[in-house]
């Protein structure tokens, strides 16, 4: 065989290396447009099981996010995945294992798992009550993890009046395992932290605790610098009177940040909270948001305000 039949030959070899590769690796590229387009997807799932129930028609305004990270994503995702597995409960379907999120550095791969399982939860739902399954969605181009973030927060809205939320017990317990993640992070970090039990507080709504929740945001990006970690936006309040599920959103994104942190610390360990507390009202909320505030002032070496 001569030069060039070797060199020709040799070029269709890697070209069909290259094909056999490149498939593989397409196959396996997840990124923000697919997590959007598998969110769409989610929406419409929720949408057919409404209608079938009834449900009133939902005017869906979800707030415009900044500076998000998949990290934050997960953490939604999960708690999305919860309230799926309490629609099964309801529906009398046996309710999936919600996943423990992993210490690492999070993709938008990483994401998509919990997105699959929140779309097989629903689909369980689905065909128990008889519904045919809607067809996919279109794939978009130049969504962000903000966009995506929306979504999340769209699916949530979509989830109202399809089970019965328990904010003030996942608020309890969101608050109680970030103080506790603090308390590692304060061990680990060698700076002193305590928690002192605030009572007394009466005339709060679920605005106040989530304008606290949005304090302890900021000063946990000042540890985050102190800490060499980079923090991210915690973005802005929202407009008007904050419901109870915006609320518990801060408080994802605070166990959110705390996760980054830990990873960084390598502190791979979940806290373990008491499952069974609940606030009974805002201002029990309130006062464990202030005690939470007033705990990150202690660890970044400020008085308590």
């Amino acid at each position: 065989m001569n030069t060039q039949a070797l060199t020709k030959s040799f070029a269709t070899m890697m070209v069909l290396l290259m094909l056999l590769f490149s498939t593989g690796s397409w196959a396996a590229i997840v990124n923000n447009n697919h997590l959007y387009q598998t969110s769409q997807e989610i929406q419409q799932q929720l949408q057919a099981i409404r209608q079938h129930q009834q449900q009133a028609t939902l005017t869906l305004q979800a707030p415009i996010f900044a500076d998000k990270l998949a990290i934050h994503l997960v953490f939604k995702a999960q708690q999305l995945n919860q309230l799926a597995a309490n629609l099964q409960t309801q529906h009398g379907i046996q309710p999936s294992e919600v996943a423990n999120i992993p210490y690492r550095v999070m993709r938008p791969r990483n994401v998509m798992p919990y997105l699959q399982q929140l779309s097989q939860q629903l689909a369980s739902v689905a065909q128990g009550l008889g519904i045919n399954q809607p067809v996919q969605a279109e794939l978009p181009l130049g969504k962000s993890v903000n966009d995506v973030y929306q979504q999340l927060v769209v699916i949530e809205l979509l989830l109202e009046g399809l089970l019965e939320r328990e904010d003030q017990q996942v608020l309890a317990r969101n608050l109680q395992q970030i103080e506790q993640d603090l308390l590692l992070v304060s061990k680990a970090s060698q700076r002193p932290l305590q928690f002192h039990a605030v009572t007394g507080i009466t005339g709060r709504e679920m605005s106040d605790v989530n304008i606290m929740l949005f304090q302890s945001l900021h000063l946990f990006q000042r540890l985050l610098r102190q800490l060499e970690v980079e923090p991210s936006d915690p973005g802005r309040l929202p407009v008007g009177d904050s419901s109870s599920y915006q609320v518990v959103d801060s408080s994802v994104t605070l166990k959110a940040e705390l996760h980054r942190l830990k990873t960084k610390l390598q502190l791979e360990q979940d806290s373990q909270v008491d499952g069974g507390l609940q606030f009974s009202d805002a201002n029990q909320a309130y006062a464990e948001a202030l005690k939470l505030r007033n705990g990150l002032l202690m660890i970044l070496g400020e008085p308590a305000l």
